[in-house]
């Protein structure tokens, strides 16, 4: 009997703390580092800052995105973490960014020209980031909605 209460307890416990899990929000993209540049390839190493509300640490689990520039995808970010986020702060999550520029150059060859010097002049891209990321407290797991547009500064 006190096995089935307990167990009992546990499911409920579990089952109040999915309800009870605020979604980080994505803050911002910075500390980006250029790894290659080229014509047909942009690499990046950046953070992207999330912000956990929760008064409890949580788990980071994935981040899956896809990224647009123009309304054309470039890059998709596909990474597994086995870290946590502080509570009631920011967290750094590392992120790398492969974006295949020839597909800015198959759309439109003279626009992506001009992208390419807009990079190098201004040090900035708009960056749109769509996707999830998945965290969690235990066993219970929420899937996060990522749908920003942020310049990404370099």
């Amino acid at each position: 009997m006190k096995k089935l209460l307990y167990v009992s307890l546990c499911l409920s416990f579990i089952l109040s703390s999915c309800s009870s899990i605020q979604e980080p929000t994505l803050e911002r993209i910075e500390d980006v580092d250029i790894v290659e540049f080229s014509k047909s390839k942009l690499e990046l190493n950046a953070f992207m800052v999330l912000n956990n509300p929760n008064s409890f640490a949580l788990d980071l689990e994935n981040a899956d995105l896809i990224l647009f520039v123009d309304d054309i995808e470039l890059a998709t970010i596909n990474q597994t973490f086995e870290t946590t986020m502080p509570q009631n702060g920011e967290f750094n999550m590392p992120i790398n960014i492969n974006m295949d520029l020839d597909k800015l150059y198959r759309e439109n060859p003279l626009e992506a020209i001009g992208k390419g010097i807009q990079i190098m002049s201004d040090k900035k891209l708009n960056v749109h980031f769509k996707g999830t990321i998945e965290v969690g407290k235990g066993m219970a797991k929420v899937s996060v909605p990522v749908d920003q547009l942020e310049e990404v500064k370099f």
